[in-house]
């Protein structure tokens, strides 16, 4: 393939949230922000290929905290630098109460062309029991401001399973969500981390039995699809012809080159990441491409992990993933249990076999 993606880690934030686990700081002041925008520009300086640039993701943490001009800074130096594919999926995250009108418009007139908007639930009860910063209002003045500046691409995040959550409070948040014309939607299901507050405060929480967050699973699947979103992707729903490109270029192992502080690439055959430590990252980020990761620690993929990454990523999509001779006697009987379909050497899995996919992938393995 002739394509790559880029993936930008801002790992900053005005708080963390009480159930995030990934790299992230709240509170950075300006100078460490822009010393990591250089060191961001330094990597990048050191990256070169020939090959398309098909989307360019910003993720975090919650970028428009690095500022909204280093953002559309570090985008006008990849449209300088590379040649983007003409339909490029140009993604920025956001949460609802770090952009305003004026950031949304800077953005849009930048050429970032898709939001994908943090908003986890329109309880705002809810919203505060996880240490969310915003109301649901919030959520949907920043995706009415969105639709006003020309984004006509808007994801929304929602996470459930979430403590004291009731199916009828997710069918309500669901109903909400979707009237606010998003037409791409990302579901989670809340994950305890230790390390995070809301792992500590566990035993205190009213938090959902497995069969009441697989009742919920099941919920969000059902009022999703009645309300026009395809199931494409494990966590993943969108309107016709609204695919996360970027996430897919994951799942096909399109290669993909990630810049800043805990970022992970899959490039030249090899999986790596840069050190997750924001003052080591600008340390290292100016002594060439490799040195802020453990490229050089990290082996070639070989032809059987690969054949294996392609079952396994293949299987997260509706698209599935082609099945090698040895267990395609268990890809259809997979499929006979109602899990998907197997049709010309192709597994696909529905939403209950998404639900149960690892248990799938495991037994297709275990079998070629």
């Amino acid at each position: 393939m002739n394509n790559i993606a880029l993936y930008f880690h801002i790992p900053f934030c005005v708080k963390k949230c009480d159930y995030c686990a990934f790299y992230s700081l709240g509170g950075a002041n300006d100078t460490v922000k822009e010393d990591y925008f250089n060191a961001l520009l330094s990597q990048l300086s050191f990256f070169s290929t020939e090959k398309t640039v098909s989307s360019v993701y910003f993720g975090g943490g919650t970028p428009p905290m690095l500022g909204i001009e280093r953002l559309c800074k570090l985008l006008s130096t990849v449209q300088g630098r590379f040649k983007l594919a003409d339909d490029c999926e140009i993604t920025v995250e956001v949460n609802p109460k770090t952009v305003d009108f004026n950031g949304l418009k800077q953005l849009r007139d930048q050429g970032f062309n898709r939001l994908s908007v943090g908003v986890q639930s329109a309880d705002d009860g809810i919203l505060k029991s996880v240490g969310r910063i915003h109301s649901f209002a919030d959520a949907v003045e920043c995706i009415e401001n969105a639709h006003k500046v020309g984004f006509d691409n808007v994801s929304a995040d929602i996470i459930f399973a979430l403590p004291s959550q009731t199916k009828e409070m997710l069918s309500d948040s669901l109903s909400k969500i979707m009237s606010t014309n998003v037409v791409h939607i990302s579901a989670y299901s809340l994950q305890l981390e230790e390390g995070t507050p809301l792992y500590d405060r566990r035993d205190s929480l009213a938090l959902p039995t497995e069969e009441i967050e697989e009742a919920q699973y099941e919920l969000l699947c059902k009022e999703l699809s009645a309300g026009g979103f395809m199931h494409y992707e494990i966590s993943s729903f969108c309107k016709d012809g609204k695919r996360s490109r970027h996430n897919l270029a994951y799942w096909k192992r399109t290669e993909y080159f990630g810049f800043g502080a805990s970022a992970h690439s899959f490039y030249n055959n090899r999986r790596f990441s840069n050190v997750a430590d924001v003052n080591e990252y600008i340390r290292l980020s100016e002594l060439g491409l490799f040195a802020p990761t453990d490229y050089e620690d990290s082996p070639e993929i070989t032809p059987e992990e690969a054949l294996e990454e392609a079952i396994m990523l293949g299987l997260r999509t509706s698209d599935g993933a082609e099945i090698p001779e040895g267990a395609k006697k268990t890809a259809a009987s997979i499929a006979s249990l109602g899990y998907g379909d197997f049709e010309n050497g192709i597994l696909s899995l529905n939403s209950k076999g998404f639900r149960v996919s690892n248990s799938v992938i495991s037994e297709i393995i275990n079998n070629i």
